[in-house]
């Protein structure tokens, strides 16, 4: 066995047409927030939006959170489509990591699944002059709609939201969703990734990253979080870089742009260089995932900011580093 075929072997197959019509839809969920053109996945239209309420230290906002789209051919078959943030790395790498309890909308769990408490808040909360929470919104939405077919989707932090509804529906309506998100977080611990498997069920969940993204590793390994679904690899990163830029790796177009190839071919795996979407006319290259274990990247990087820290330490004995406070 070849390493293009050793490597496809390990991860599920994805259906092209849906994949990319879901990668579009995340897509369309930024562009909706940013004030751009919406492009609905082919053969669908947009039909709802709902908001979220992004908590602060100075009070909150409510904001656009996501769109939902109808099929033109079958009114039956919606695709929820849950965004990131402006500025998706940072808002990720400030998530509150400290677990609370995920209860469903109904029904109940027992024990309670642990989940992080920066997530659930945008899913659960509510503030200001909203009617109604994120979560009350789309379960409004099911009720309006009352799709036959559910399709979950995001990107980044849009991808940990839309895995909270998924086991939300499985639970509260005994609805089974397919869940296709690109570069997630992780989103809870051990208690919650068994009740994923048992209530939604690995296969009806995968998880599109890149193998040198470091968000789908965080956090690190230290808060005992667990990913839930299926894997499905990628590997892309800056050509010729001499430092590791992590916005392109984790970039939602550029991971487009390598399914967008890869997925129709057997097997699902590309090698090939393309334009960067963050910095063009910089380039990407694309290479088969490597084999085995995903690396632990967020652990590697607080090692290394450990590293940094010692040093401006031993440099200035007795002076604290401020910028270091509260990172351990």
């Amino acid at each position: 066995m070849n390493e293009t075929a050793a490597a496809a072997a390990a991860q599920p197959v994805l259906a092209p047409q849906l994949t990319l019509a879901l990668a579009q839809a995340s897509m369309a969920a930024y562009a909706a927030f940013d004030g751009t053109r919406i492009v609905p996945p082919p053969d669908f239209r947009l039909v709802a939006s709902w908001t979220g309420w992004d908590a602060g230290l100075f009070g909150g906002v409510e904001e656009p959170y996501g769109l939902l789209f109808q099929s033109t051919y079958d009114p039956g078959t919606c695709i929820f489509a849950f965004r990131g943030t402006d500025s998706d790395m940072d808002a990720v790498a400030e998530a509150d990591f400290i677990t609370t309890d995920f209860v469903p909308a109904s029904g109940a769990l027992k024990p309670a699944p642990q989940v992080s408490s920066g997530f659930y808040g945008i899913y659960h909360n509510r503030g200001g002059g909203m009617a109604a929470s994120m979560r009350g919104q789309l379960f409004a939405l099911l009720d309006r709609f009352a799709p036959a077919r559910i399709f979950l989707t995001g990107h980044s932090l849009g991808a940990a939201l839309s895995q909270l509804f998924s086991l939300d529906l499985a639970v509260s309506r005994s609805l089974q969703a397919t869940n296709i998100n690109f570069a997630s977080p992780m989103v809870g611990t051990l208690s919650w990734q068994q009740a994923w498997d048992a209530r939604v069920g690995a296969a009806n969940g995968v998880r599109c990253y890149n193998y040198w993204d470091y968000v789908p590793t965080m956090p690190p390994s230290l808060a005992g979080y667990v990913p839930v679904g299926q894997g499905f690899r990628t590997a892309f990163y800056v050509r010729d870089a001499w430092f590791v830029d992590e916005l392109p790796r984790h970039s939602l177009a550029n991971l487009q742009t390598v399914l967008q190839h890869a997925l129709w071919l057997h097997p699902q795996v590309w090698s090939g260089v393309f334009q960067d979407h963050v910095a063009p006319p910089r380039l990407m290259q694309s290479d088969v995932p490597p084999p085995g274990a995903q690396v632990a990247w967020a652990e590697r990087a607080r090692e290394a900011l450990a590293f940094e820290r010692s040093l401006r330490s031993a440099a200035a004995p007795g002076f604290p580093d401020p910028a270091g406070a509260g990172l351990d």
